[in-house]
Order: structure tokens, then sequence, then C-alpha cells
């Protein structure tokens, strides 16, 4: 078995006094009776690629004469669970080898015929070309280091790459220190507290801080991550993505659509969730496969190729935008996929055009402007909710009931006259807290179900203050019977509502 984020198996033939025409030939005819598609045919070798079956999403099958030699490749064209081909790689050439004997026998007498009618066959100008390979990018995929060494047309990615990395080292650090800090006692606050604040700190996205105006953290979120694994896994996903796409694009345009993307998924994470601190490379990265998924689905590369693309393109999205698992943000994965698709149509108008100009900046400076329009207008239409200040009434709230049951209910010690005090002194003045947090609870904005159970909990104070008061009438007056009936409806009005409290939170 290969492995590798695009494993391969490779054989070198060498030909020494055998026609290079004639070999090709074979390869040709061989690969047709397979049912594989060829992509390119020419002198210098051959593109093809496999079926799709259900151990294979389509493999590309590369022949290239060199030095005498054929150099003869099966290569993954999609990510590979596990990063190893299942031994794929190496059946492909071995069915390839077979294929090519047995066609060896029956063209032996009429070879040189057929070569000839072959190569005369071959058109002037063809779509894909051995310099210019689909996976041109891939190619440069060989070895551990080579993923994090620039080249000509693996620039960005890999720069991308070590910079997440290394930005993950210094946040894992900060976070360590401040974590060290609030342990001994010189951080105020509990540890979930300190590390939202943390992850703010260091440029974490969360909606109501960027609807209040950081909208920065759109950017910074995109290269910040939570885990080892949240990590590892981005960064696998944006070398093999990275390889396909820059080399296609240009590393510019590749860079700032990468960036749009990543910041239009942010956006739209902010627009759907409602609370949370979110971070990670994933929605730029889900935006490069949306921009491959989109070019791959028009005339930009050759049919088979397309087709062998597509597939592996699609194959991957659907096995990761799955919703499964809790805190992944697949908000900004469907924001992500679907700008990058769009993005992707907009790249291949672009070069398609002949205005050279267009060709080079028509898609970046058009996404940008998307960008800067879908941001301004997320920034507009979604409700800034106040969690936080929500949070705030619910603990208000209990600490009002917390007090009034004590003015009413605790230190029996204390004489008629001096609870009398007490109540008329610290209970009634505090029943206007309660009225305040009432009115509090019912204007805060949160989102549809939490509203629900705010405006519940407002009933519920609003009628604890007059339970409160009619206790206190109901002592100061010495009349058990007068106040009694109000005071029970009040209490079953509570636990009813209470019920209905609990049905809501047990549905969300």
């Amino acid at each position: 078995m290969a492995w590798g984020i695009s494993p391969y198996k490779t054989e070198v033939i060498p030909l020494e006094d055998y026609n290079a025409d004639f070999y090709l030939t074979l390869i040709y005819h061989a690969i047709e009776s397979l049912g594989w598609h060829i992509g390119y045919f020419d002198h210098d070798g051959i593109i093809a690629y496999t079926n799709l079956s259900w151990p294979s999403y389509s493999e590309e099958i590369s022949v290239r004469i060199k030095n005498n030699c054929a150099v003869i490749k099966s290569e993954c064209v999609g990510v590979q669970g596990l990063f190893t081909d299942y031994g794929k790689n190496k059946k492909n050439l071995d069915l390839l080898f077979s294929e090519i004997d047995y066609v060896h026998y029956h063209l032996q007498d009429t070879l040189e015929q057929s070569t000839q009618e072959l190569m005369d066959a071959v058109p002037e100008k063809q779509f894909l070309s051995l310099n210019d390979p689909p996976m041109a990018g891939k190619e440069t995929l060989r070895g551990f280091f080579s993923v994090f060494v620039p080249k000509k047309d693996y620039f960005v990615t890999p720069l991308l790459v070590v910079g997440n990395t290394i930005i993950y080292i210094v946040t894992m650090v900060t976070m360590s220190v401040l974590f060290m800090l609030a342990y001994k006692g010189q951080l105020n606050g509990d540890i979930n507290n300190i590390t939202e604040k943390v992850y703010l700190f260091l440029g974490y996205s969360e909606r109501s801080h960027v609807l209040n105006g950081e909208v920065w953290r759109l950017v910074t979120s995109t290269f910040l991550h939570f885990s080892l694994l949240h990590i590892l896994g981005n960064m696998i996903a944006l070398i093999y993505i990275g390889s396909m796409v820059e080399s296609k694009i240009g590393r510019w345009q590749y860079l700032l659509l990468y960036l749009c993307t990543g910041t239009i998924a942010s956006m739209v994470s902010v627009m759907w969730r409602d609370h949370g601190i979110s971070g990670g490379a994933s929605g730029a990265i889900f935006g490069l496969f949306g921009i491959l998924l989109a070019l791959s689905s028009t005339n930009f590369y050759e049919r088979s190729a397309r087709r062998a693309l597509f597939i592996s393109t699609a194959f991957f999205i659907v096995l990761n935008i799955i919703p499964i698992g809790e805190g992944i943000d697949h908000a900004a994965h469907f924001g992500g996929l679907i700008s990058g698709y769009i993005f992707g149509l907009i790249t291949y108008a672009a070069i398609s055009g002949k205005n050279r100009f267009i060709q080079k900046w028509g898609s970046p400076v058009t996404a940008f402007i998307i960008t800067i329009a879908f941001v301004i207008g997320g920034m507009a239409f979604t409700p800034n909710y106040q969690l936080k200040k929500y949070g705030h009434l619910i603990d208000e709230s209990v600490t009002f009931r917390i007090k009034m049951n004590a003015y009413f209910y605790s230190d029996d010690s204390l004489s008629r006259q001096q609870r009398l005090d007490t109540l008329e002194q610290k209970a009634l003045p505090e029943i206007k807290t309660g009225d305040s947090i009432v009115e509090a609870l019912q204007n805060v904005s949160l989102p549809h179900e939490k509203k629900k159970v705010a405006i519940i909990r407002a009933k519920i104070v609003g009628l604890e203050c007059r339970f409160y008061k009619l206790l206190y009438l109901e002592f100061k007056e010495q009349d058990k019977t007068k106040y009694r009936p109000e005071i029970n409806l009040i209490t079953d009005q509570i636990n009813t509502l209470r019920e209905q409290w609990g049905t809501i939170e047990n549905n969300e």
C-alpha cells in the first residue's frame, strides 16, 4: 500500500532499443481495453483516469517518456482515509501491465501500422499537457518536509500552513501561562470565564463582539485553532486542496479567495450561531473545495479530469459536511463552501475572458467586493442578542429570590416589630429591584426560544413580587384569610409557568 496525503505508485520501464511510440501505443490500447478514460495522448506520454467504483473514486494514470524510459504512475485524485491507497494504485498498475501483455500479443503483427495510425490521429492542440497536468500541485508533495517548502506552483499554501502552526503554538503557550496564573489565583473569575476572556484576547470570533464593531475577528479567527487535532485535520486538508487550486489560479488570486471565503464563512457563523466562541481555518478550506468543485463543473478542466476531480471533491465534501458531533461549526463550512463555489464560477468566467486585466484581477476584485457587501449586510441585519445581559438578569432574579426568602422566612428569633421593620426597610425596597428585573427580561434581545423563556421568567419574577407584597400585608394586618386565596393562586401560577419553562428548555 502507498501512503501520504497524495498516495501514488510508480514503475519505471526501461525501453532500451524498444520504440517509445510503439510502447505508448500498447499502453493506449490497454487503457481503452480497461475502460479507463484518456484525457491526453502524444509522443511524450499519456494521462488517463480510472473508473468510479466502490473501492475507488478515480485515480490518475500518467505515462511519461523520459531518458528512454516509461515512467508509469497511478495516483489518487481525492483525499484518502488514513492517508493510504489501500493498494488501489498497485492494483491499477498490475491491471495495466497485464493488459499491455494481452494487447501486445494481439497487435504484434500490426503494431507498426497501428502506431502510425494512432500518432497521425493525435491532435496538434490538446486541453491537457504533461507539462501542466491537472494535479501539478500535488506532484510537489513528495516527502514529509516538502509540504512546508514554498515552490513555484505551491507557494502560498505552505506559508499558510507554517503560519497557522506557529500561531497555534503561540496561542497554546499564551493560554497555558494565563491558566497557570488563574490556577495560582492571580486572575479573577472561574475557569470558564477566564477561558472565554483568553480566547477573545487572542482574536477568536464571538457574535456580540463582532456585531459590536470588532469585525477584524472574522479574519483573525480563521488562523486560530482550539486543539492539536483541530489544527492537524485542517492543515492536512489545506495541504491537499491548496496544492490542487493554487497552481491553477495563481498564488495571489488564491490567497485573496482564501481570505474572502474564510471571512464570509466566519460571518455566516456569526449570523447563524447565537452564542459561543468560534475559530479555525475550516471555513476557508471549504471555500477552496467550493472553488475546485466549481472549476471541475465547468470546462476549466479536460472532460476526463473534470469527472475525476468533481467526484473526488464532492465525495470529500459529503463526508466532511455531514452534521455529526458537537462543536462543529457547520454554518462556517456551508458559508465557505457556497461562497467558494460562487467565486469559482466567477474565476472561470474571468479566466475565460479575453481581457488580460479581467483575467488577472476580475475574480479577486469581485470576490473582495462581494465579501465586503456580505459582511456589511450581515452586520446590518443580524440581531445582536444580549445573552450576557440575560445571564446577569437570571443571576439577579435568583439573588432577589434568595434575599426575599431570607427576609420572610429566616431568623425566628426576631420579634414581630423587628420582623416588620425588616420587611418595610429591606424587603419592600427590594421588590422595586424585582420590578426592574421584570422590565429588563421583557426587553432583552434574545433568540426566539430563549426569548420565550425570558418572558416566562419575567412573569414568574412579577408574580413573586406580588406574592411577597401579599405576604407582607398578611403579616402586617395579621389576617390569615383575606390574602391567602390570592397567595395560593399565585403559587399555582408560578408552578404552571415553571412547567412551561422546563418544557421549552427540554425541547431545545
